[in-house]
Parts: C-alpha cells; structure tokens; sequence
C-alpha cells in the first residue's frame, strides 16, 4: 500500500512538470501575434459571371493592393482596391442570328470595398498561419461606356464575403491566400426585351431586369507589418 502511495505521489509530482513542460512557448504550435497595421500587395484571378445575356464582366487577371488595421481582439478592418483587366461580350439586339453578336471589348472592373475580417485563432498563428473569415461592401466600377445595344456596367453596388490563410513570421513580411464572392448586380436595357423582326429577344419578358451575379476572386499577395 505505502508503495502504491509512493507511486502516486510520484506520478503527482511528474505530471504538473510534464504539462509545464508540454505548455512551453517553443514547443507550442501556437504563437502570439500582434499587429496595428499592414499592407499587401497581391495578384490573382476573376472569375466572373456574364449574366443570363451573356453581356457581363468576363474572367481575368487581377492587380491590388490592401491596407488592414488592427481593431482590437480578433478583429481586423481591411479597404481593398482591385483591378481586373476583363472584357465584355457585345451585342445588337436588333440583329438575328450569329450577326447580333459582335465581339468583345475590353471592360476593366476597379473594385473598392471594406471588410470586417475575423481571425479564427485570436491573436494566434498556428504554424505560422492565421485562418481568417470576413464579409463587407463596397463598389465596383466598369471602364467601357454604353454599346450599340444600350448595355453598360456602369457603377453597382457590391457585397462580399469569404475567407483565406494569412501566413505570418516573426519579422515584417507575411504572405496571404483569400477566396472572395462578390455579388453585384447587371443591369440590362429594355431592348433586350423586344425581340426584332424574324428573331427572338435576348432575354425572355419573365426575366429580371436587374441580375444578381456572383463573382469570385482569388489572391495571393506579399503582406509588410508596419505597426506592431
């Protein structure tokens, strides 16, 4: 009995040493991570939605810059400004057939938007990487002005929401992966709606004048850590 005693007395002693020792920071997968501010450089693609008349921003490249400001906790607020170098599809509405499509033209989009980002591991990296989630708004802006059918892009209001892995070290250069859906909406002029002479409209009477799109970007961008 007394070496049973012994024994647990022992292990007693051994296992708050063993839990210390499992808890140091070196050993720990876990790192704090603080910061103010950041900056990020990034590139990636646009995936786009043409809408159910084919007319809207199409796929491409894409250019940006984002500036991140510690709010307090796990809490980040985020303004990104993005170009992407997509084109359009044209068409005339008062033509039939293969002569109502026209080609396409270039139709960059530049997106401004703000977001509230949420870093699931607190002010922790796990492995030197930060799982963060986050939604917000902003505007999106077409280069191209009306076509020959009376189809812009124009100006448009956009949501988003998504999530990424921000990869953090110990000094002032980071990298960060973010997947992105926007959702704006298409506008289509009322010709789109009469179809012409021995034709068919481009788009059905029982069709929304006005289609919500989504629109996904993806991006890979250099972060700099410039307030600790």
């Amino acid at each position: 009995m007394k070496l049973v005693l012994a024994a647990a007395c022992l292990c007693l002693g051994i296992a708050p040493l063993a839990a210390q020792e499992g808890s140091l920071p070196e050993h720990s997968p876990y790192q704090d991570f603080t910061y103010h501010q950041d900056v990020e450089v990034f590139g990636g693609y646009f995936s786009g939605s043409t809408g159910e008349a084919n007319v809207g921003p199409q796929s491409s490249a894409l250019l940006g810059v984002r500036y991140g400001l510690h709010v307090g906790g796990p809490a980040e607020l985020s303004f990104r400004l993005t170009r992407a170098s997509s084109t359009r599809n044209v068409i005339n509405p008062l033509l039939i057939g293969n002569a109502r499509n026209l080609g396409t033209e270039s139709d960059a989009l530049l997106i401004a938007d703000a977001a509230i980002n949420i870093a699931l591991t607190g002010q922790k990296s796990w492995h030197h990487i930060i799982p963060v989630f986050g939604f917000g708004g902003g505007f999106v802006h077409g280069s191209a002005g009306q076509d020959i059918g009376g189809y812009s892009f124009g100006t448009a209001f956009a949501l988003q929401f998504g999530g990424g892995l921000k990869f953090v070290t110990h000094g002032p250069f980071g990298a960060r992966l973010d997947v992105a859906d926007y959702l704006w909406q298409l506008s289509y002029p009322g010709g789109y709606y009469v179809a012409p002479t021995g034709g068919t409209a481009v788009l059905r009477q029982s069709q929304a004048q006005n289609q919500w799109t989504h629109n996904a970007l993806m991006t890979l961008g250099i972060t700099y850590v410039f307030s600790r």
